[in-house]
């Protein structure tokens, strides 16, 4: 509950509070009711918040959900919040323990942007860096995360991906992917078998909160270091190290990827 004593800010951070608890879009109605505020003062507040990006109004409804600056905003807290928490130094010890490169990364729209990445000591490696953004559907932790979208949030990013071909191995049907996806969701992991990059793959985990996972953890090598097989080998370590991972991240409870 909010009272009207209280400043802007805290009135507006409890509106996108409520959201992202409810883990839908609500209409004005329902966020006074939760908040239990007048309806006319809830409306002015969401007005600021849509007028300035942080929420987003449903087309053709009456409903308000997170807004585009908000989600920006979002990426950036997590991609500081795991660099400068004891998760950095967690992945420092699993490339040690595992001999290959790791990062942990989120979903950012349609592709999967990389929070924290420990490079392995091997000269042949793929370079890329944190706040680096890979496709959704050519990765192992895109396909990943597409995997645990719930059902009306995944159809709704497929109809909208582009299925480029990157390598012979990319998957660019849609209905080949899906069942990828399902394949992914069975087994707990996910595998990219040289399908963003020719001789590279990789194994991704989830990193979860209770069910659902907000976030991922995977596990790159080059093919001629590391068979598929001996990749996958090492989802224990890797489901290990997620699991801590977990409790590491000073993250809230605003998760928007969910279990299927």
């Amino acid at each position: 509950m909010t009272t009207d004593s209280e400043p802007v800010m805290v009135k507006a951070f409890a509106v996108v509070e409520i959201i992202l608890k409810e883990n839908r879009p609500l209409a004005l109605s329902e966020l006074a009711e939760l908040l239990e505020r007048p309806k006319q003062t809830v409306h002015r507040t969401v007005r600021q918040l849509e007028v300035a990006g942080f929420l987003a109004r449903e087309p053709g409804r009456n409903r308000y959900g997170i807004g585009p600056r908000l989600s920006s905003v979002a990426g950036d807290v997590l991609e500081w919040c795991v660099r400068h928490t004891p998760c950095h130094m967690s992945l420092t010890r699993l490339v040690a323990e595992v001999g290959e490169t790791c990062n942990i990364g989120t979903i950012d729209g349609d592709a999967v942007k990389y929070l924290d990445r420990v490079e392995s000591d091997f000269p042949l490696r793929a370079q890329l860096h944190p706040g680096s953004r890979v496709p959704l559907y050519a990765t192992g932790l895109g396909k990943l995360f597409l995997a645990h979208l719930v059902s009306r949030t995944r159809r709704r990013i497929l109809q909208k991906l582009e299925l480029v071909r990157f390598t012979d191995n990319t998957i660019t049907d849609l209905a080949a992917l899906e069942d990828e996806l399902k394949s992914i969701r069975k087994r707990g992991y996910a595998v990219n078998d040289q399908e963003f990059h020719d001789g590279i793959i990789s194994v991704a985990v989830p990193i979860r909160r209770g069910v659902q996972v907000i976030a991922g953890l995977a596990m790159h090598a080059p093919l001629a270091r590391l068979s598929i097989d001996q990749a996958v080998a090492h989802v224990p370590t890797l489901n290990r190290y997620a699991e801590g991972f977990t409790t590491d991240f000073a993250w809230g409870d605003e998760e928007s990827i969910e279990k299927d």
